[in-house]
């Protein structure tokens, strides 16, 4: 709220407008001189002006500053656009929908905004259908003449100009897409057809993700299917920093079958129910309403977000061309559906342990169980487990033989206020070397409250080092560490002490120092102690 507040105070003093995006009628009228008829010009042109189409236009340009990542071309843009606003006073007061159309551009600049803040721009939207011939539109109707489609597919210039985008300049992604779809697609239809739905909309994932399991949206979407954490966990999927399943393929599938057959409930229309999907059903039903009632896709469709209005032309596209591949020169992709069952996992089980004990793939288990983000199952409830087929009983029986203290190497701990790296390493008997290198992270006072860190376990996850002894169970050991750590600029005993997990009167002891002066460049060196 005052982010939108101070906006709005400064936006008259806004230097860039957006420039390269502003449509001809937002421009001033050009006339600044006395001539009488260059004023009435200009007045008539201020008269003509459409405020919302320049907000549009505005909006336009602010989402393709997105998904360049150009972070300054779109604060350009929001500042135009706010400016938009302030001189045309007329949205809120003359138009009947005005207080709701200025929440939805609100809330579509926030969105973009934390869009260009997170910095993974993600799966690219459909983009703008150019125009294309009338000659063209009709020879894709004859190709599609023999396909039969089960959903209302419609051939027109805004699909023809997708079809020829998919099949064009974006063809080796697409085919790529294909592919990755093609052991996902034989489960994805017979889940539609058990819920009556068509089958067609098998391939809504290539639009929304390019069937990318793990693929995260700049709003952070997530997974083939690109659920919104809020409407996964409406629909039974579960989202934390342990477990994510909209990665899941099956679970989220299942999930998205349920959505959909909800939003055509509600809309009776598939084109509005797609539309609703993209872009939430409060927004399609603002649209119809700004349309007068008028419930045609076609009609509605201009009062949709840019990705929106090209998202459900864009899944005609696909369906089209995927329905005649040799009409468009695409190769023919063979579905090759993967068999996985199921095993029940207690409590946490870290996925290498299970591989290393089982013989198995680490990797290929991992794949096939992408809604574990830290390759581990977590410490409370029951997980199931995607294995290999004919694999559940020898995988069960593996679980069942590791000894409780040893099915995790590594441990989940979320900061909280207080807590350092020399702290959290301490309490689980690892090194601030080795959580920092778990979790990539290079300043260790970066840390942030509710961040989930990965802590390794200790000195299971590297190869034992000289001067190390055995130890009874339970007992902790002092390791000399033949690493030397050689002073950098800035450096002082105390940042050394926190890094590596110790005291300053340790490493004073331990190197022979009187006091706390250190030099970058020596050529001594800090020896230092950590207890694991």
């Amino acid at each position: 709220m005052i982010r939108r507040v101070v906006l709005a105070l400064l936006v008259v003093a806004a230097l860039a407008a957006c420039r390269s995006a502003v449509p001809p009628a937002a421009e001033p009228s050009g006339a600044t001189g006395a001539n009488s008829t260059n004023d009435r010009k200009g007045v008539e042109a201020q008269q003509a002006r459409d405020p919302r189409a320049e907000v549009g236009a505005l909006l336009d340009a602010a989402q393709d500053a997105v998904v360049a990542g150009e972070l300054e071309e779109f604060h350009d843009c929001e500042a135009a656009i706010f400016q938009a606003l302030h001189q045309s006073p007329e949205i809120a007061s003359q138009y009947t929908d005005g207080r709701a159309y200025l929440a939805d551009v609100l809330d579509e600049l926030t969105r973009l905004a934390e869009q260009v803040e997170d910095g993974d721009v993600g799966e690219e939207p459909p983009p703008e259908p150019e125009p294309v011939p009338e000659e063209r539109v009709a020879e894709v109707q004859q190709k599609a003449r023999a396909a039969h489609f089960d959903l209302p597919v419609v051939i027109n210039q805004e699909v023809t100009s997708l079809i020829d985008f998919y099949t064009g300049r974006y063809r080796e992604r697409f085919i790529a897409a294909l592919q990755r779809g093609a052991p996902y697609l034989p489960y994805i239809r017979e889940e539609l057809r058990k819920a009556n739905l068509p089958e067609d909309l098998a391939y809504l994932p290539l639009v929304e993700s390019a069937f990318n399991t793990r693929a995260r949206s700049r709003a952070k979407a997530q997974g083939m299917w690109q659920f919104m954490a809020g409407t996964a966990k409406l629909y039974g999927l579960r989202c934390d920093g342990l477990v994510d399943e909209r990665n899941d393929p099956y679970l989220a599938t299942q999930a998205a079958v349920r959505h959909l057959s909800d939003l055509y409930s509600t809309f009776d229309s598939w084109e509005l129910a797609l539309a609703a999907y993209n872009s939430g059903a409060g927004k399609v039903q603002r649209a119809v309403q700004r349309a007068h009632g008028d419930r045609d896709f076609w009609t509605v469709r201009r009062y949709l977000r840019r990705e929106t209005r090209n998202y459900v032309p864009a899944l005609w596209a696909v369906v089209v061309a995927t329905k005649s591949p040799e009409a468009y020169g695409l190769p023919q992709i063979e579905e090759n559906p993967v068999c996985i069952a199921r095993v029940p996992v207690e409590g946490a089980l870290d996925l290498d342990v299970l591989a290393e004990r089982g013989r198995l793939d680490a990797e290929m288990l991992a794949e096939i169980n992408p809604a574990l983000t830290r390759r581990l199952t977590s410490a409370w409830g029951s997980y199931q487990l995607a294995v290999p087929c004919g694999r559940e009983e020898q995988v069960a029986e593996v679980i069942a033989s590791i000894p409780p203290n040893e099915r995790v190497r590594r441990f989940l701990h979320v900061v909280k206020a207080g807590d350092t790296p020399s702290a959290i390493a301490r309490r689980y008997g690892s090194t601030v070397e080795a959580i920092m290198a778990a979790n990539g992270i290079r300043n260790p006072r970066a840390l942030r409250i509710g961040q989930t860190l990965v802590v390794p376990r200790g000195p299971a996850d590297r190869p034992a080092r000289a001067g190390v002894r055995s130890a009874p169970a339970g007992e902790k050991v002092a390791i000399a560490m033949p690493d030397r750590y050689v002073v950098r600029r800035g450096d002082t005993l105390y940042s050394i002490a926190r890094r590596f997990g110790t005291s300053t009167e340790e490493i004073q002891r331990r190197n022979g120092l009187q006091d706390t002066t250190i030099r970058p460049g020596n050529s001594s060196t800090i020896w230092v102690d950590c207890r694991l």
